[in-house]
Formats: structure tokens, sequence, C-alpha cells
């Protein structure tokens, strides 16, 4: 099971990389032709559906490196253990919210299935608005296995979820 989770994981990332690299080529190619008068114009409507698929990605990506910002002044100053209670009830909330943003995410997609862009007509909008619930449901999981990290190591006080590999991660699994 180890070996799929590690192979999708791997496929987003590639995924996010190459989406996040065309956007800064669209974006760039876009503004070089604008100088000669022969904009892009359907570049911004691909951008935005790009950048969104990107950020979005990108956050379980950060979530699953424990990359994502976090003050953790409070919970450095805290026993080990009392720590490990916060992160799991911070991981908890966080996944609470995760599912309300699937569920409004898709509610969203659902509304603006027939809304198009403004150039590219054929294309509906619900495609941008689909990466939030996609996502969404990627740091469920990504959060959940960090979860059950906290729990296999409770009674070990030198691991730290915020602190392990992304690799040590997928292998727990």
């Amino acid at each position: 099971m180890h070996n799929i989770y590690r192979g999708f994981c791997r496929i987003e990332e590639i995924f996010t990389s190459v989406v996040f690299v065309s956007i800064v080529v669209l974006i760039f190619s876009a503004a070089f032709f604008r100088v000669f008068d022969r904009p892009i114009v359907w570049a911004d409507d691909i951008a935005k559906f790009l950048f969104s698929w990107a950020a979005f990605l990108g956050a379980d990506i950060a979530l699953r490196h424990s990359r994502l910002v976090g003050v953790d002044i409070l919970v450095n100053k805290l026993p080990r253990k009392a720590a490990k209670i916060t992160e799991l009830a911070v991981f908890i909330i966080m996944i609470i919210m995760l599912a309300a943003f699937v569920y409004f995410g898709t509610m969203l997609s659902i509304k603006n299935i027939d809304r198009s862009f403004q150039t590219l007509s054929f294309m509906s909008y619900s495609f941008v608005t689909a990466s939030l619930p996609t996502a969404s449901l990627l740091m469920i999981i990504s959060a959940s296995i960090k979860i059950g990290k906290i729990i296999n190591h409770f009674d070990d006080d030198s691991y730290e979820v915020l602190r392990d590999t992304p690799d040590s991660t997928v292998e727990s699994i």
C-alpha cells in the first residue's frame, strides 16, 4: 500500500511542478507577445486554471512534507506528550475544516458547471473550482497519516511528526 501512495505522491509532485513551470512560461510568453501586438488572449484564463491547481495541490505537498507555516512557540514549551495531544487536536480541527472545504467546494463546482471562461467558452469554470475539494480531500489523507504517526509514536518522546521526512511519512502507512 505504501508503494502505491508513494507513487501517487511522486506523480502529484511532478504534476504540480509541471503546472507551475507552465504558468511561468505561459505568462512570460503572453507578456512577450503583447509587446509585439500579438497577445495570447487565452493565457490569463489558462493561468487561472493552472494556478488554482498548483496552489491547492502545493498545499497538500507542503502538508505532507511538514512545510506549512505554523507557530509552534507554545507547543515547543509544552511537555512532549502535551505537545503531541495539541498536534492531534490541530490535525483533527484541520480535517474538520478540510471536510467542509470538500463539501462546499463540491457544491461550488456544481454551481459553476454552466459558467465558462471568457476566452475559452468550451471549458467550464468548474474545472477551476474543483481544485479546492480535490486538494482538500488529499490533505485529509495527509493529515490522517500525520495523526496515525503521532499515535504510533506517542510514547517516543524523541519523535516529532512536524520534523519527520516525507519518506518516513509514507512508510508508516
